[in-house]
């Protein structure tokens, strides 16, 4: 089972999904990808058998919309450290030259398509397995290496000095902290976010969230919502047999080359399966 909810501000994805855990009655229950707490947003979580299934949604591209000030920087990019504010008169300068044009100009040119980035010294990247957050706050210092990530589309929803808020689509594992300490330091400013909310999930909107106290398990998405690019086949009992078992056979199913399509019988979704060399062949059984 799928279910995508809505997480609160100050809520880790953790403790989110042990809410949900008590809640439903369900042991077998994982997210397909983190937010902070300090982010709210659409968190997709898998149960039981589906989560066979979140390394086929797990790199979906994901939307932000996020608010930064220009006034001040911190060391973890958010409001989880203290603010250290620019000089009155570098804000007041910048106040009266920065326009919504010279930012848009920046992030097209400079956050658009492929980028590198170095994500924030405060996250949960393991490093030597422990997380760098922990190792910053021990008192160490923390060299994070650099990662290529992809932005699809950006644009400014609204600017008013020192606030700025933007939607960014962008691929997994984009830190949007880093690229709001990267463009601030692009506009010769300091940045850090104030706001971050995940208002999609690939095609996966909030209109069909429920939030922490609303869901039930009736709230359940179907495959079709989650996967709609697969294609759904209800074979014959021999074929069924043959994926029961695990065995691979000739594509007598017709399927496409680099296309995966959800088995089903009857009205259980059984196995995802994919064509490799002229055969068909299995990714996952027993996905419900």
């Amino acid at each position: 089972m799928f279910f995508l909810i809505h997480k609160p501000l100050g809520l880790s994805s953790f403790s989110a999904i042990a809410h949900l855990r008590k809640k439903l009655g369900i042991k077998k229950i994982w997210h397909t990808g983190t937010l902070d707490p300090l982010a709210t947003g659409l968190l997709l979580v898998a149960t039981d058998n589906s989560t066979k299934l979140i390394s086929y949604i797990d790199k979906a591209r994901k939307t932000y919309v996020f608010t930064v000030h220009l006034d001040g920087q911190t060391p973890s990019c958010d409001l989880d450290t203290d603010i250290e504010y620019l000089d009155s008169a570098l804000l007041e300068k910048a106040r009266l030259t920065l326009t919504k044009e010279t930012i848009e100009k920046t992030i097209q040119t400079y956050f658009s398509g492929k980028i590198e980035q170095i994500p924030p010294s405060y996250s949960a990247i393991r490093l030597q397995g422990q997380r760098a957050y922990d190792i910053v706050r021990a008192g160490q210092e923390v060299v994070i290496p650099k990662r290529t990530v992809e932005i699809f589309s950006s644009k400014i929803v609204s600017f008013s000095f020192p606030e700025i808020t933007i939607e960014m689509e962008v691929s997994v594992g984009t830190y949007i902290r880093s690229i709001a300490r990267d463009l601030g330091e692009r506009l010769w400013l300091a940045w850090y976010v104030t706001m971050l909310h995940r208002s999609k999930i690939e095609h996966l909107s909030e209109s069909l969230s429920k939030t922490m106290e609303d869901i039930t398990c009736r709230d359940i998405l179907s495959y079709e919502q989650i996967f709609p690019h697969f294609e759904t086949l209800s074979p014959s009992s021999e074929i069924l047999e043959k994926l029961r078992n695990g065995l691979k056979f000739p594509n007598t199913l017709g399927l496409e080359s680099g296309k995966k399509y959800l088995i089903k019988e009857g009205n259980r979704y059984v196995s995802l399966i994919e064509e490799r060399e002229g055969e068909v062949r299995i990714c996952v059984n027993n996905i419900e």
